[in-house]
């Protein structure tokens, strides 16, 4: 009696296709799926997918999106944020309120930046076009940043402001000052307030956050002292972020949206979902695949600066640039 395989036709050829393929790999013979060496397939008529559908021939050299930032492919992670900024800076809607094609174009320069910066989207770009992406909504306003803040402080005739009170006082403006924040110590506490007791107003806090800002802010208002908190127009805090602060931004946020999917995820209950409230679910899977894509390019954006940092190194030990050029003693 003939024995048939119970296998689906399908299986079997995939499962020959692998023999083969191991076969040839044994004899030492090489298949390549690239250049002119694919072209044993190129004779195939018609060119079809396992499932039949017709296969696509690889689209031209795709460069909108090099062009919306005006770069060229060959452009590193932190020439790529430099021209995000200066573009999005000038299209910026709050630039242009109410204009509709610049609101327009702000969006478009945000979604050149995420896929070019993250090198996973930006290889898949380079290889398929902007039709090998899958659809990724970006939001163009948290993409940019909020602009850093600063505080100020001014001398009055508050009674803390005495000599006799301005070691006291200092201690009182650093311990008012959230911890955390890079570049805050007794001395530079101590330059502010002297700047402050000899000119009447002075910067106790350059660049931090909204939060950091308000915060200080509020405690010294406690004591009755002049104090004020503001933004630092034209300029946004993550321009300015180093390569690893940046990736410790990314992480951070993302480690605090995962947690909060998973407790958003633990909390739904059947009924919600027959009802289909999961806007805040949704949101959340959204903005954690947005962050997974932004932590992979601070990551690149890393890797590359140490990469010149090492290279700047080894250039400076041998007293000569790459170029050429000698380094300056």
């Amino acid at each position: 009696m003939e024995r048939r395989s119970l296998r689906p036709p399908s299986v079997r050829f995939r499962r020959s296709g692998l023999l083969l393929f191991a076969a040839l790999g044994c004899l030492g013979v090489g298949i390549s799926f690239t250049g002119s060496s694919s072209s044993w397939w190129r004779g195939l008529s018609p060119r079809q997918t396992r499932r039949g559908a017709a296969v696509d021939s690889p689209p031209a050299t795709d460069t909108k999106l090099y062009d919306v930032l005006g770069i060229g492919k060959e452009a590193s992670v932190a020439d790529i944020k430099k021209a995000y900024y200066r573009n999005a800076r000038d299209c910026h809607p709050d630039k242009h309120p109410g204009n509709e094609v610049m609101r327009a174009k702000f969006q478009e320069v945000a979604d050149a930046y995420a896929t070019l910066a993250d090198p996973v989207r930006r290889q898949k770009y380079d290889l398929q076009g902007l039709a090998g992406l899958a659809f990724f909504s970006n939001n163009a306003t948290r993409l940019f940043g909020p602009p850093p803040w600063r505080v100020l402080i001014g001398r009055t005739d508050h009674w803390l402001w005495t000599e006799e009170q301005a070691e006291y006082m200092i201690g009182l403006l650093a311990a008012s000052i959230p911890n955390g924040i890079a570049g805050v110590t007794v001395r530079s506490v101590k330059l502010a307030y002297d700047e402050a007791y000899k000119t009447r107003v002075a910067t106790l806090l350059e660049r931090v956050s909204e939060e950091q800002a308000k915060d200080t802010v509020d405690q010294l208002e406690e004591f009755g002292l002049a104090v004020k908190a503001e933004p630092i127009e034209g300029e946004r805090s993550n321009e300015q972020e180093t390569p690893i602060q940046h990736f410790r931004r990314i992480q951070r946020e993302l480690g605090e949206a995962s947690e909060t999917l998973r407790r958003i995820s633990q909390e739904i209950r059947p009924d919600d979902i027959n009802k289909g409230d999961d806007s805040e679910f949704d949101r959340y899977v959204e903005m954690v695949r947005h962050l997974r894509s932004e932590l992979r390019a601070a990551a690149k954006g890393l890797e590359e600066h140490k990469q010149r940092k090492a290279t700047e190194s080894t250039e400076v030990s041998n007293g000569v640039r790459a170029n050429g050029v000698p380094v300056p003693r």
